[in-house]
C-alpha cells in the first residue's frame, strides 16, 4: 500500500489578492504561506514520509523544501507537476474576468475538459502531463509515503481522476492554501483518508 499526501502550497501575494497565477506565474511565498509550510512541516513530521516531491514553481517547492528540511529529506521538483496554465487570464484579478471564468467552468462542467483560456492548457492537458509523471513516481516506490506539494487547480485535477469522479466534477475537490489530502494505492485503486484537511493551520490566520 501506498501513502500518497498532497499538499497546496502556501498563500502568495497573488493569492492574497485574487490574481489568476498559474503556470506563467512565478511568484514566492508571502509570510503567510511561509506560515502555512511551516505548519505543513510540523505536521509531516508524524508522517514517515520517504520521498517529497514538488513542482517546478517557487511557491510549490519553497513549501516542499520547509518540509524536506524538518524530515531531512531531499525536493525533488518536475515541470510535468506544475499548475495549469491558464493563458491570457494570468496575473488578472478574477473579479476582472468573471464572465470568462464562468464560461470555462460551464465548459468544464458540462464536460468539456479539452476546452482551455485562449494561450492556456485544457484539464485534459494538465492531467495527461502530470498524472503521468505522478504515477511514474509512484510506481517506482510503490509500498512508499509520497508527499507531493502541488496546486489548487492541478489537485482538483488529479483527485477528481484518481477517486474516479471525472474531470467534469473536479469542483467538487475543495482546495485552499496550505491544505492537505490522503489517498492510498494498493497499485489499481486509489481510496481516500481525507481530503481538504486544515486542522494542521492552527492558527485561524493560517486557513
Amino acid at each position: 500500500m501506498t501513502n500518497l499526501y498532497l499538499a497546496r502550497h502556501g498563500e502568495t501575494e497573488y493569492n492574497r489578492r485574487s490574481q489568476m497565477q498559474g503556470r506563467g506565474i512565478d511568484a514566492p511565498l508571502n509570510e503567510t504561506g511561509r506560515e502555512q509550510a511551516k505548519a505543513i512541516a510540523t505536521h509531516a513530521k508524524s508522517l514517515d514520509l520517504h520521498h517529497i516531491y514538488s513542482s517546478s514553481l517557487k511557491r510549490s517547492r519553497q513549501t516542499a523544501e520547509f518540509v524536506g528540511q524538518d524530515c531531512g529529506l531531499d525536493v525533488q521538483s518536475y515541470s510535468e507537476l506544475d499548475e495549469m496554465d491558464f493563458g491570457e487570464f494570468e496575473g488578472k484579478r478574477a473579479s476582472e474576468i468573471k464572465t470568462e471564468l464562468q464560461t470555462l467552468h460551464t465548459n468544464w462542467k458540462s464536460g468539456n475538459v479539452t476546452f482551455a483560456a485562449s494561450g492556456g492548457e485544457s484539464p485534459q492537458m494538465v492531467l495527461d502531463r502530470a498524472a503521468t509523471k505522478a504515477e511514474q513516481i509512484m510506481a517506482e516506490h510503490h509500498t512508499s509515503n509520497l508527499l507531493f506539494v502541488l496546486h489548487g487547480r492541478l489537485i482538483r485535477i488529479l483527485l477528481s481522476h484518481w477517486l474516479g469522479l471525472g474531470l467534469s466534477a473536479m469542483h467538487h475537490i475543495e482546495h485552499s492554501n496550505g491544505a492537505l489530502y490522503h489517498l492510498r494505492w494498493d497499485g489499481e485503486h486509489y481510496n481516500s483518508v481525507y481530503l481538504h484537511n486544515t486542522d494542521h493551520l492552527q492558527n485561524g490566520a493560517l486557513s
